[in-house]
């Protein structure tokens, strides 16, 4: 009858199962069950033996854990070196290595075939700290990154991450269980690129000797971090050869302006793909497996965004983001190329290219050997604080800049930087004018670029202890008076100072303090200038 094929009786069943093996007849050679054990292949006994690496079990070895002697008379110990002299050998003797200025430590060396299944690794979140993997022998490491960034902390900043592939924990534990075959070796460096000695490195990397089934690629990461002012979209990852399957993306996104950032997409170009991709995104939050933004921080066992952020809060606001395509890893034959679009909405309600920054760690596994990766940023590019760009008026003369043709004696004025007051300055500054009375003035030379009347527009300053300005241009009275004052400081906006000839090439712009508000406080008759445009009248 139709699927009797499929149907065996339970009498059937039994004279195809084969005998049981005798007690201790199993063969050496059977690999290790799975190159990731979980809880389905927990009861299923291969033969893989279990080896653990630690500073106190620097090799791995069989009985040969916290065997390290207290040296007293060590120069430059790590961190609670001395902590076990009274007690002696077996007594937590060295937990912890020190790793120098300018010096690598190699965290794990051995002979294969094994697999890697858990790295645990406590260092500071510090990018100056670069975590390198080699596999069987190669020169160029299979993953580089700054060792914060490849567990998925961005920005240097602890945030706990819950998933599956990564872990970070209270107060600085990073944790990933990304399985790693290797087949003749595996090596593992830290290098301390910074000129501040690490007295606490603490790291913990088990693995299981076992055979590595021959389809099984290698495992790989890669560090990238750039503005997308210079280009937009950002690369994650390029120049990828070779038949693999990308597993995960992590963003320490940087923020520049407010308002939602995440319109972009992500673009993976497949074996061959140029100018359209085989898989595209319908934006940022959508890959990252959310929707309608980021209102608050989550963390799964695929996906999540850790950092506590707003996209209206007063930038640079950071992001830290993470997917893991474990249920669902994008397979490439030949070759592979992932970009993200920033881009967000601009005041017109149309999409908006943003100059943002980001820095990105791209993850997948790869038939050996791979293509040589990009040169790591520089130290100072990865400790870079990711900063506002300051904003600037278009076609704006900056008043901290231009000519200070005339003031009141005994007043001062200066530029005065103003990016700690947060955003809304042109250029992040303003001319400051410390006057002291009613009367006092500051006077600025505002250069024509070409001839005929232009509409004067005035950027200036509100803050607790401004007076109230009237202003002339060339000589003429402009018809507006400006009261300064405000509870905290703020950008003025525009002030239309009206339509004025140029004279002699130049506008003439005179401030003068004319009285103060009753809510002044402080010296009540200080102002500043922000910037000036000349417009059509």
């Amino acid at each position: 009858m139709p699927g009797s094929t499929l149907i065996a009786t339970a009498s059937e069943r039994a004279s195809k199962t084969p005998p049981a093996p005798r007690a201790g007849s199993e063969s050496r050679s059977e690999a290790f069950v799975g190159p990731q054990p979980g809880l389905g292949s927990l009861p299923l006994l291969g033969r893989g033996r279990t080896r653990s690496i630690s500073a106190e079990n620097p090799n791995g070895e069989k009985g040969r854990g916290g065997m390290a002697i207290p040296n007293p008379s060590e120069p430059r110990p790590a961190a609670s070196a001395r902590a076990a002299d009274n007690l002696g050998q077996g007594w937590k003797v060295r937990p912890f290595i020190r790793l120098n200025a300018r010096e690598t430590a190699t965290l794990m060396d051995v002979a294969g075939p094994g697999i890697i299944q858990h790295i645990w690794l406590v260092e500071g979140l510090n990018r100056g700290l670069v975590i390198r993997f080699y596999w069987d022998g190669e020169e160029s490491p299979s993953v580089e990154a700054p060792a914060p960034d490849f567990f998925a902390v961005g920005h240097g900043r602890f945030a706990p991450v819950n998933s599956l592939a990564v872990v970070v924990n209270p107060a600085n534990a990073m944790n990933c269980f990304w399985p790693m075959p290797f087949r003749s070796r595996a090596r593992i460096t830290l290098f301390n690129e910074t000129d501040r000695d690490v007295e606490l490195v603490a790291y913990q990397i088990t693995y299981v000797e076992t055979k590595v089934p021959a389809a099984a690629g290698t495992f790989h990461a890669q560090y990238r971090r750039a503005g997308t002012s210079e280009r937009n979209p950002y690369v994650i990852l390029d120049g990828v050869k070779g038949r693999g399957r990308y597993v995960g993306t992590f963003l320490a996104w940087t923020q520049m302006e407010k308002g939602w950032f995440g319109e972009g997409e992500i673009k993976f170009y497949l074996d061959g793909d140029d100018q359209f991709p085989t898989i595209c995104g319908t934006g940022t939050e959508d890959y990252f497996l959310g929707s309608y933004g980021f209102p608050r921080p989550f963390t799964t066992a695929y996906s999540g965004t850790v950092l506590p952020a707003s996209e209206n809060a007063d930038p640079p606001n950071f992001w830290s983001l993470y997917r893991w395509h474990i249920q669902d890893p994008i397979n490439f034959e030949e070759n592979l190329r992932v970009t993200i679009q920033a881009l967000g909405w601009g005041a017109d309600g149309k999409y908006k290219k943003l100059a943002d920054d980001i820095a990105s760690v791209a993850y997948w596994y790869q038939a050996e050997p791979h293509a040589p990766y990009p040169e790591l940023p520089p130290l100072a590019e990865r400790l870079r604080e990711a900063k506002r760009p300051p904003l600037k008026i278009p076609g704006a003369f900056e008043c901290e800049l231009l000519e200070l043709v005339g003031r009141s004696p005994n007043i001062v004025a200066e530029p005065q930087a103003l990016a700690s007051y947060g955003p809304g300055w042109s250029g992040d500054a303003q001319l400051f004018v410390q006057a002291k009375q009613v009367g006092d003035f500051a006077e600025l030379a505002i250069p024509a670029k070409e001839a005929g009347a232009k509409k004067v527009v005035l950027y200036a300053t509100r803050a607790t202890d401004y007076g109230k300005l009237r202003f002339t241009v060339n000589g003429k009275p402009a018809d507006v008076t400006f009261d300064g004052y405000a509870e905290k400081p703020a950008p003025s906006g525009s002030i239309s100072l009206g339509v004025y000839e140029p004279k002699d090439g130049k506008f003439m712009l005179r401030a003068e303090v004319v009285g103060t508000n009753p809510a002044s406080t402080g010296a009540r008759y200080f102002f500043g200038l922000d910037a000036v445009v000349l417009d059509k009248p």
